[in-house]
């Protein structure tokens, strides 16, 4: 489905203490040395950070709300999405350039870094957050813990909260009959070709349900559940249900029939897209989808940043 990888923002992020302990890490309401940091910007776009000297930084989080979120307050049982981006606070080079996170964060989930769950804990969704993460709660946990080499991490975060596992829209008259869609009670949707329809040369697209929620705008980052499968067979090659989390990407990221289906739309709504293989990945075969492949995806969209 995507053209390119996502942002690293999660391998950076994520590689420095995914085996951390669970739990949260109380930050410090924007402490010495997070004042030494400025950041400007708008949420959803990339900020310019200033760092200034950060070596008085402590042994806990230090954390400020940049801007103010008007969403409900996250708990250690929210599911959380972000664009950020990651500095190192010593050298002051960043190491991830702002983009989305790649991956929905269960904050109740065992194994999730304290450092993070102390990032996004009480703040609102719709809130921008700037996070100095001492080395201590990187490394915790981890292969290199107790190394004192390693410098803070500075972290800015655009997050919202995720409430919803699927679309819940209100449902809409079929406006195609090339697929059909069943939902199941749990997990991904159940999608058939109809037999004897012949492959669209155009992008066909049907808002199956309508949501209420934001409009996903041209380069924002969207959090979806999708299934695609061959137009030609009815073979699934790819699902973010099966992976147990929703996906995160750029609209920018994806194929140009997927964006397509995507921008426009509001959270809360799930789209079939049949997409042409000019729209697709044309004459480009990958070991799931044969070159020249029409391809069909029933996306459902949870959240736009």
């Amino acid at each position: 489905m995507q053209r390119r990888l996502p942002a690293v923002a999660a391998a950076v992020l994520l590689s420095l203490g995914l085996a951390s302990c669970a739990g949260s890490s109380t930050p410090v309401a924007d402490g010495d040395a997070l004042k030494t940091v400025e950041v400007t910007g708008e949420f959803g776009a990339a900020p310019t950070v200033t760092i200034g000297d950060v070596s008085g930084l402590g042994e806990e989080i230090e954390r400020r709300v940049e801007i103010e979120g008007d969403g409900e307050e996250m708990t250690l049982d929210s599911t959380v999405a972000a664009d950020l981006t990651v500095y190192d606070a010593g050298t002051k080079a960043e190491q991830s350039p702002y983009g989305p996170l790649g991956q929905v964060l269960d904050l109740s989930a065992e194994g999730i870094p304290g450092y993070l769950t102390g990032l996004f804990e009480g703040v609102t969704s719709g809130s921008r957050v700037v996070a100095l993460i001492p080395s201590a709660l990187l490394l915790e946990g981890t292969a290199n813990a107790g190394a004192t080499d390693t410098p803070p991490a500075l972290v800015v975060a655009d997050v919202i909260e995720v409430p919803d596992a699927r679309a819940v829209g209100a449902e809409q008259p079929s406006t195609q009959d090339l697929v059909t869609v069943t939902d199941a009670a749990e997990g991904a949707p159940q999608i058939s070709i109809v037999e004897g329809g012949a492959a669209p040369s155009e992008l066909v697209l049907e808002t199956r349900k309508l949501g209420t929620g934001g409009v996903v705008a041209e380069g924002s980052s969207v959090v979806v559940q999708y299934t695609g499968v061959l137009f030609a067979t009815g073979e699934k090659f790819d699902s973010s249900w099966d992976r147990g989390t929703p996906a995160q990407f750029s609209t920018t990221g994806v194929v140009d029939g997927f964006a397509q289906a995507l921008v426009g739309q509001t959270v809360g709504s799930q789209v079939i897209a049949v997409i042409p293989p000019a729209l697709g990945y044309g004459d480009q075969a990958s070991d799931t989808i044969p070159a020249g492949s029409t391809l069909v995806f029933v996306v459902d969209i949870l959240g736009t940043i």
